[in-house]
């Protein structure tokens, strides 16, 4: 969720909170105060009743009302000053129904004659009133709310803008490109703080990834002349004459070590620019073909010992990827499921919508599935490998996206590589 929603949400829940203890509070002093008001009209209605009756003699001695809402009766004897006021229902004509009454009762002694007095109050109207104004002050706060999101929403934006356009520089930053990143200044002291900051890490980053660029690239080249000074020198020295069987033997060795360090050389060198990223220029390659090309420039080998090939490609199949790492990805796949099979066995090599799969026979292996991936991870049956060759394959499948497993059943390894389905289309 981002910053944004959450922070309004945070906001919205408080300004809920805070209008409905408000609402609660003003719905109470609102009640209060309505009450108080009918309770005070009330007794001064009961002033005014008093006095006319004191000054108008022809009202005294009278039984009568006005309307339902005063009654004046005359008592016989005068008990009390004291004053009853109670709440209750009562039928109402105008409202065709049952409403709730306020009724402040009492007697009075005027000019030595007693009157017992009431005075009734609808309470129907106060409460009409109290909750038209509950209504609007509802309709307000929800106004307000709604406001106060969109404002906010607008103020933030503006506000978090120097931060959005720090994020938007940092997804684009590529150190394949030549640049770096220039972060706007911010009248926010913390953003500005945050891009000085972003600067350095970004410049830090930049001139590391020069540097073990470089260091990669010089360490490739210059390594591999004296390596191949060294080959042919020991060539040489093996053409001579008058060598003993144990100096042959040891040029032999020696041999074997350079061609295998040379091939580890090679191999460290080509996982570096893997992690490097110098292979992301990526482009629709016809798998089929790839495959078939691989597969008639390794055919002598597979002549050599005798296996049957079963296909069942796709011509169909394009995949978006880096050519380079697709040559170098099957060159692996196919020269281990060739190197590693029996005299006389069987190499198949099937495509799917989801991706393909290479498998060949061969002996049980002493490596689990997991540790086949890992380098410098040798078989038993593997004294001349340098264990980077898989090592590379999984290399390049984490850097394409592509997931590749292994296993091995009924005495066949079966290498399954699944490419992203958003890099596959068929044609």
């Amino acid at each position: 969720m981002k910053l944004l929603n959450v922070t309004n949400r945070y906001y919205i829940i408080i300004a809920v909170a805070l209008m409905l203890i408000g609402c609660g509070f003003l719905t109470y002093r609102l009640f209060y105060l309505f009450d108080k008001e009918i309770t005070d009209h009330m007794l001064y209605e009961k002033q005014i009743i008093d006095q006319q009756l004191y000054e108008e003699k022809q009202l005294q001695h009278m039984n009568f009302k006005f309307g339902d809402h005063i009654e004046v009766q005359p008592i016989e004897k005068f008990t009390s000053f004291r004053i009853h006021m109670r709440d209750t229902e009562m039928y109402d004509a105008f409202e065709k129904g049952v409403v709730a009454f306020r009724i402040l009762s009492y007697e009075q002694q005027i000019d030595s004659s007693g009157y017992r007095i009431k005075i009734r109050r609808r309470l129907t109207e106060n409460k009409d009133v109290m909750y038209g104004v509950l209504v609007a002050v509802a309709l307000i706060s929800l106004n307000m709310i709604i406001s106060f999101y969109f404002l906010n929403r607008w103020f933030s934006i503006k506000i978090w803008a120097p931060f959005y356009a720090a994020l938007k520089l940092l997804k684009n930053f590529d150190l394949r490109k030549e640049g770096k990143p220039q972060f706007r200044t911010s009248a926010i002291e913390e953003f500005n703080r945050m891009n000085e900051e972003l600067r350095k890490l970004t410049d830090k980053v930049y001139n590391d990834y020069r540097n073990l660029k470089e260091f990669t690239e010089n360490m490739s080249h210059e390594t591999q002349t004296p390596l191949a000074i060294i080959h042919s020198r020991l060539d040489v020295l093996m053409q001579s004459e008058n060598l003993t069987e144990q100096q042959q033997e040891q040029i032999r060795t020696t041999l074997d070590a350079v061609n295998r360090l040379s091939k580890m050389n090679k191999g460290l060198t080509l996982i570096a620019k893997i992690d490097n990223n110098q292979f992301a220029d990526e482009h629709s390659v016809v798998l089929s073909e790839v495959i078939e090309k691989h597969l008639s420039q390794l055919d002598i080998f597979i002549e050599g010992k005798g296996i049957r090939v079963i296909k069942s490609l796709n011509p169909r199949m394009r995949v978006r990827l880096n050519p380079q790492l697709v040559d170098i990805l099957l060159t692996n796949l196919l020269s281990n499921a060739i190197k590693y099979n029996e005299e006389n066995g069987v190499l198949k090599i099937s495509m799917d919508d989801h991706g393909f799969a290479i498998s060949n026979s061969g002996s049980t292996p002493s490596l689990s599935s997991e540790q086949i991936f890992e380098r410098f991870r040798r078989g038993e049956d593997k004294i001349d490998s340098t264990g980077l060759g898989m090592a590379i394959v999984k290399k390049i499948c984490d850097h394409s996206s592509c997931q590749i497993a292994h296993s091995y059943a009924d005495k066949m390894h079966l290498f399954t590589v699944r490419i992203n389905p958003a890099k596959v289309s068929f044609v």
